[in-house]
């Protein structure tokens, strides 16, 4: 049986009914629930639809929602890639500091018989110049992340969101030449796409704001946004075998690679991703309906954005001194692990690759998995949306910063320090799908200018953890100097954590519809 019923007289008490039916014999009948009990139901499940006629194999079994989602989740595995490539490829780049007869006093290298050359080097950057080349790509992210989430808020989040990824990948594709000219050239470069990625995220939120109803939150946004630590279990191994075999040049080989793919995404995205229901052409009428029903209606365009209530929400500062504190944990970890397990632990470059991918793969199930259950209890409203969101991050915190301290006391045990390296970052995901994403909570409607605002000042960490791993491992590459790397990080991460949880409230903010309201007054 299929069928469609809408019932939307204004003389009539009763509550608006809508039967949505699949193929497959769905029916759903809410005739007798009103709209504080619609949010009480887990919508994965409940409020099913038909997929969408995307026109396209891998989209049309998707609901249209779940489709730009599914596309999203690629477009931040090429971002991420891009992103990425270098903490990895800089260790075949740059002479260790063995190499160039500086001090070093790391765990010792296990003799193995093998055929495999020397490497060969093509750069002798000292650590606090490497640490300023790895940190460069955050000065040119902080400086757009908030205008650009505000754009996408007004004007569409579409072609900021692809078109900040577009623009990695050209500069993505120049990188091996930027190096090769001069160490300069190539830190204005790395600025200069962290300016093109900055956009992304916060566009992200924009875009969430739009298709996704308040309880798929902890499990879409997250699910896609996931795609980060895909691209980086995925990368990592990739750009080590690449390098070893000399593949397209050696280390290069990731950029022109990554860069390829990713400009192949972006002409996928100019026809699959679209900025709200409303303006996809083969969504069908019945998603559509259901989207416009459960998301907040949408401030006009030239409503200004209540830049005076943002700043007085104590959420908003709760949020964004946990996202400075987990970014400098996440940045510090990405861009120095690599060197760590080659400097520290004395993992070949093919062996660093695969670990280094490990810990998020362990982020990215985690998130997935943990955004499914929070959706679940906040569906039957077993406890609010804050209490949920500061038991993420209590667990998350006491799980990450324990092994980040763990790690510096493995000493030289390879297996143990891995494992504890894997832990730490596998509770990040806590964070991932729940205080990370609370500006959907407080202010769905002004998403992007929150997580520019926020994603703004947690990219300091960005360029600061890598100056200070440069700075405490220079002429002194020892367990010692790592241990306090990962001590600092902990207390760091604490202390995001416990103001988080003093702070915030999810509550969605009255500012978050006042103009509506007005609007529906007036």
């Amino acid at each position: 049986m299929n069928k469609q019923t809408i019932d939307t007289s204004s003389s009539d008490q009763q509550y608006n009914q809508i039967i949505v039916n699949t193929s497959e014999d769905l029916l759903i009948d809410n005739s007798t629930i009103d709209d504080s009990e619609r949010e009480t139901q887990p919508l994965l499940d409940e409020y099913k639809v038909e997929p969408s006629s995307s026109g396209f194999i891998v989209c049309s079994n998707l609901p249209a929602r779940y489709a730009l989602a599914m596309w999203a989740f690629f477009g931040f595995f090429c971002l991420y890639a891009m992103r990425v490539n270098l903490s990895v490829a800089i260790v075949a780049m740059v002479a260790p500091q063995s190499a160039l007869n500086q001090s070093i006093e790391a765990c010792p290298t296990v003799e193995k018989n093998s055929t495999k050359p020397i490497p060969k080097y093509e750069f002798d950057w000292d650590p606090s110049k490497e640490g300023f080349i790895l940190g460069a790509f955050f000065y040119g992210y902080i400086s757009t992340q908030v205008i650009g989430g505000n754009l996408a808020e007004k004007f569409g989040a579409k072609w900021i969101f692809g078109g900040g990824i577009f623009i990695a990948s050209i500069l993505t594709l120049l990188t091996p030449v930027a190096a090769r000219i001069h160490y300069k050239l190539f830190i204005a470069l790395r600025v200069i796409m962290g300016m093109a990625s900055g956009p992304v995220f916060p566009s992200a939120a924009a875009l969430w704001g739009k298709w996704i109803p308040a309880s798929e939150r902890s499990t879409v946004p997250p699910t896609s946004q996931s795609g980060s630590d895909m691209g980086i279990v995925f990368t990592t191994p990739l750009i080590s075998i690449m390098t070893q075999n000399g593949f397209l040049g050696g280390w290069p080989s990731g950029f022109y690679v990554f860069g390829i793919i990713s400009c192949i995404w972006f002409i996928c995205w100019c026809f699959f991703g679209f900025n709200s229901p409303n303006e996809h052409p083969r969504i069908l009428n019945k998603e559509r309906l259901f989207l416009n029903k459960h998301i907040p209606p949408r401030p006009p365009k030239h409503q200004a954005t209540p830049w005076k209530k943002i700043a007085c929400c104590p959420s908003v500062y709760a949020i964004a001194i946990m996202h400075i504190c987990y970014n400098f944990i996440y940045y510090t970890l990405l861009t120095s692990l690599p060197t760590y397990f080659s400097t520290i632990l004395k993992f070949d470059l093919q062996q660093n690759g695969f670990i280094f991918a490990l810990p998020y793969f362990v982020q990215s199930l985690t998130t997935i998995i943990v955004g499914r259950i929070i959706d679940r209890l906040r569906a039957r409203k077993i406890c609010s949306i804050t209490t949920l969101r500061k038991i993420q991050t209590i667990i998350g915190a006491i799980g990450t910063c324990g092994f980040l301290m763990a790690i510096g006391y493995m000493g030289c045990n390879q297996f143990r320090a891995v494992l504890c390296c894997i832990l730490a970052v596998g509770f990040l995901g806590f964070q991932t799908c729940g205080a990370l994403i609370s500006q959907l909570d407080v202010a769905s409607n002004y998403a992007g200018t929150l997580v520019g605002i926020t994603n703004s000042l947690a990219t300091i960490p960005g360029f600061v953890g890598p100056y200070v791993v440069g700075a405490i491992t220079k002429d002194n590459q020892t367990v010692k100097a790592w241990r306090l790397i990962f001590n600092i990080s902990a207390g760091i991460g604490a202390f995001g954590s416990l103001v988080y949880c003093i702070f915030f409230n999810g509550e969605e903010q009255s500012w978050n519809r006042i103009e509506h309201e007005n609007d529906t007054i007036e």
